[in-house]
């Protein structure tokens, strides 16, 4: 797992992701029909979020 700029790439619609705004991690995901990040039912600029990372593997039984 990589931290990955949202200024250069995006996850794909509608997946899981954590999202960093420079002091605080979030669950959420992103919208291409908003061209927002959902997070907890509100609809988040782009630009709020510095970076984005996919969850890690669940853990085995």
């Amino acid at each position: 797992m990589i931290w990955k700029l949202v200024k250069d790439e995006l996850p794909e619609q509608a997946k899981d992701v954590l999202l960093f705004d420079g002091g605080q991690i979030y669950f959420g995901f992103y919208s291409e029909i908003y061209n927002k990040f959902v997070v907890a039912d509100d609809k988040v600029d782009l630009e709020d979020f510095t970076h984005w990372m996919t969850l890690p593997e669940f853990p085995s039984k």
